[in-house]
């Protein structure tokens, strides 16, 4: 769409360059006795009227006009920086999915393999029914949570055919879900190249131009005129040149004017308006990545090599009697839900990673 107003731009500034066109009249008369208005009988007059713009009126339109094809252009590559972040953040979001729904179906296949070992067990005289049927229970509880999850991936995947213009797609993501790397978290960006505020910029400047239009226009309008007059029997002609003003009694033009101000000023809250946000997504975002990269730090040395050695600790102790079904559960509930946490935390992370990158206006050449 954004290209579209592109094109809408430049025939604008076709618009605007164009010259006003002449306007011909013609008039016949005919008048029934001599010596009333002249003493030809039929009388003839040709004239042409050429509007002049002399208050600078074309120029002004054709300056506004090129700052609007400037400004379709910035809203175009704001609008095209806007929706790569958004399609990287819904890809991520679909890894994350893909993720979060491989590991609720390994912990499926996981308590399958311990329910062979409580039913083993309980064969064999060393577990009651009620470990078997506990069991079942959680094996019950985590398929609920399976199909959810698989309704979150399709939504995901639905997410992403979508804004890539696909929506009958069903994509699928390749690659493991991890951090970004090369990511700048310093708060101080350049923003002058940032696609919003360009746009902004640019925005401002085309109320600008529109002012100086609205001006311009306020002129009284003044247009040349040349005719010719003949008569005939008897034939008698003259030619005529004369000029004609408008006279500005009425106050015709003062609204366009005053709403042009008016929209200069709203355009110029609006770049402000845009600064501030940029700013200040760019100082959310990077507080977020170093809060959200302590905490993946923190699980990465404190959880991450304890979960191998909790699930055979409680695999063992149940087999030798030393702890509950209920305990062996809780240990296997853990890891996972541990992992689906640490899925949580590197995609909150990468999220935050992508949208500073966005909010620092270098997301296009950072991804090249």
């Amino acid at each position: 769409m954004e290209r579209q107003n592109i094109a809408v731009a430049h025939a604008e500034r076709r618009t605007a360059g164009a010259y006003p066109n002449p306007t011909i009249s013609y008039n016949y008369s005919r008048q029934p006795n001599a010596f009333t208005d002249y003493e030809g009988s039929r009388a003839q007059e040709i004239s042409i009227e050429q509007p002049l713009l002399i208050a600078g009126q074309r120029g002004a339109r054709v300056e506004a006009a090129e700052q609007g094809i400037r400004a379709a252009r910035a809203r175009f590559d704001a609008s095209g920086n806007e929706l790569a972040a958004d399609a990287g953040v819904a890809f991520i979001a679909l890894l994350t999915a893909q993720e979060k729904h491989a590991a609720l179906m390994a912990s499926m296949t996981e308590l399958g393999h311990l329910r062979d070992i409580v039913a083993s067990r309980q064969m064999s005289g060393m577990a009651s029914q009620y470990d078997l049927l506990r069991i079942d229970v959680e094996q019950a509880a985590w398929h609920t949570r399976s199909v959810e999850s698989e309704v979150e991936l399709v939504d995901r995947q639905t997410r992403l055919a979508t804004l890539l213009g696909f929506p009958d797609w069903r994509p699928h993501g390749t690659g493991k879900l991890l951090p970004l790397k090369n990511v700048d978290t310093g708060i101080s960006g350049n923003h002058d190249k940032h696609p919003a505020l360009i746009a902004a910029r640019r925005e401002e400047a085309v109320a600008r131009a529109n002012t100086e239009v609205a001006y311009r226009e306020r002129f009284p309008n003044v247009s040349l005129t040349a005719g010719r007059f003949w008569t005939s029997a008897p034939y008698g002609a003259n030619n005529t040149i004369g000029i004609s003003i408008e006279v500005p009694i009425f106050e015709t033009r003062g609204g366009a004017f005053d709403k042009a101000k008016a929209e200069e000023q709203s355009a110029s809250l609006q770049r402000h308006l845009a600064e501030v946000e940029v700013q200040a997504d760019v100082q959310r975002y990077t507080a977020l990545v170093t809060q959200r990269t302590a905490a993946l730090d923190h699980f990465r040395q404190q959880l991450e090599p304890r979960l191998p050695s909790l699930k055979q600790m409680a695999e063992d102790a149940y087999r030798l009697g030393k702890s509950s079904i209920v305990e062996l559960l809780d240990a296997t509930r853990m890891r996972y839900e541990t992992q689906l946490g640490y899925l949580e935390l590197v995609s909150g992370l990468a999220e935050a990673q992508l949208r500073l990158q966005a909010a620092r206006g270098d997301f296009i050449s950072w991804l090249e």
